[in-house]
């Protein structure tokens, strides 16, 4: 079997791809900023871009890193989530592959407190947001030439990830400063923080490739079974660590949680194998072997 991978360098790529190779498929990566890749500049696949012919699935990782930049790269982030999503599509037409995967976003749900299941209402009125939605839109347009599933990941996490919600409260665990938790204002005794369905990328990536033979199943959370606060994870990083987490509960009230309705993921793949506290103990371990052999 011959794989497609767009967004083969990202912190799921490289993952997605490592299993697929020790599962003997062959593996066709595209990264950004390399010549077949997409653009760092435009957000956008090279003019002409094709699949070789033998091509029988594509996965679309890639993200744009601009999207903390908005308004001001709005741009480039509806170029690399969706124009270059389009342009992969159509390639993926010509070269007759049978299954697209594209990774969306839990985000793209209506803020709420309660558990999003895959028919919950969307939005559109945040960039992010809607560069995923839009990307969903043109992918159900293709349907017709080849089997499509969107992704819906929520809180990804693993070994050597940066700049995301569990490496950023470990720096601050770690660098004994304070933990913030803000309010529910749903709920005047919850004092815990904003809840994530946290998922650890081996997890994640033991679904994308089940995801390659599940046939006609549109959309999927991909998503822990657990509603980590951040109270909760903060504590959990800390006793990794082996250092109490200064936590303290602000007087500002956050307006949703991210937590996903796994059902449809535990029916077709089974109940999830690693915890959130042996997920961020497996963090540090190789955190720590990573420095070793960089020394």
């Amino acid at each position: 079997m011959s794989v497609a991978v767009i967004g083969a360098g990202g912190f799921v790529g490289r993952q997605v791809c490592s299993e697929l190779v020790a599962k003997g498929v062959d593996v066709l990566p595209f990264s950004a900023g390399k010549p077949s890749g997409i653009s760092l500049e435009t957000g956008l696949l090279p003019v002409g871009f094709t699949f070789p012919r033998g091509v029988e699935a594509v996965y679309f990782l890639a993200q744009s890193p601009r999207y903390r930049e908005l308004p001001e790269q709005s741009a480039h982030l509806l170029s690399v989530n969706c124009v270059a999503v389009a342009q992969a599509a159509d390639a993926a037409r010509k070269a007759g592959v049978v299954k697209f995967i594209y990774a969306s976003t839990g985000n793209v749900y209506v803020p709420s407190f309660s558990p999003h299941a895959e028919t919950s209402p969307i939005r559109r009125d945040d960039w992010y947001a809607l560069s995923k939605v839009m990307a969903e839109d043109v992918l159900a347009l293709y349907r017709s030439y080849f089997d499509v599933t969107i992704a819906r990941m929520f809180g990804v996490y693993g070994p050597c990830q940066v700049g995301k919600l569990v490496p950023i409260i470990a720096d601050s665990v770690r660098s004994s400063r304070e933990v913030s938790v803000d309010r529910n204002p749903t709920d005047g005794e919850d004092l815990d923080g904003l809840r994530v369905s946290l998922i650890y990328i081996d997890d994640l990536s033991d679904a994308m490739l089940k995801l390659l033979t599940t046939r006609s199943c549109e959309v999927m959370n991909l998503a822990g079974s657990e509603a980590v606060s951040i109270r909760r994870l903060a504590n959990a990083l800390g006793a990794v660590l082996g250092i109490e987490p200064r936590i303290v509960v602000s007087n500002k009230y956050r307006d949703a949680d991210l937590i996903a309705d796994v059902g449809m993921y535990e029916k077709l793949f089974g109940p999830h194998k690693i915890s959130l506290e042996e997920g961020v103990a497996r963090c540090f371990v190789a955190g720590n072997a990573a420095q070793e052999n960089g020394r």
